[in-house]
């Protein structure tokens, strides 16, 4: 129901609570494709009040450690995402079943905010050496450097992922060790 205005949402919440119809014949009377919309609507209008209906325009970011919390408690099943998004003041109950989701399959590492955007392909100091390199070496001299600073790079892309990959061995064997 987001593309609804919070005054039309609070309408149909109204309607249901004071016994005026059921999800199923509201969602036909004002053509809402799928009565679910409508019971995460009253449930939410019931645990927040109106301010659940609003749409919320600035996105909340969640810290790893609570979204691993909010997955351990789901996973105990005292609760539905529904019922523990409400008692937490989550917005969207399907955040947690994507949070759910990612810790079955990544496990912690899945719940890390993850760096959006197109990643840069020259970093300021990069651009500042080259500048220097204009002014002192021949153009030979220049693609030898670029050379060397190409292979400088892809080396250092090496050891990273040997790093990486050390540590991923030493964590398989700690949770084997558990």
């Amino acid at each position: 129901m987001a593309k609804y205005s919070t005054k039309f949402k609070y309408e149909i919440v109204k309607r249901y609570l004071d016994g005026e119809g059921s999800y199923e014949s509201l969602s036909k009377t004002f053509n809402i494709p799928d009565k679910h919309q409508i019971r995460v609507r009253v449930n939410a209008y019931q645990t927040l009040g109106y301010d659940g209906l609003k749409r919320s325009r600035n996105k909340k970011q969640y810290s790893t450690d609570f979204k691993l919390k909010v997955v351990k408690f789901y996973l105990t099943g005292e609760m539905s995402y529904l019922d523990l998004a409400n008692s937490l003041d989550i917005s969207n109950p399907s955040m947690i079943c994507t949070w759910v989701l990612k810790y079955r399959n990544y496990g912690i590492e899945g719940l890390e905010p993850k760096k959006r955007g197109r990643p840069s392909s020259m970093t300021n100091k990069d651009k500042k050496t080259s500048k220097s390199i204009d002014k002192e070496y021949s153009t030979e001299q220049k693609d030898r450097i670029k050379e060397l600073e190409e292979q400088v790079y892809w080396l250092q892309m090496e050891v990273d992922i040997l790093k990486k990959k050390r540590e991923l061995r030493q964590r398989s064997k700690l949770k084997k060790k558990k």
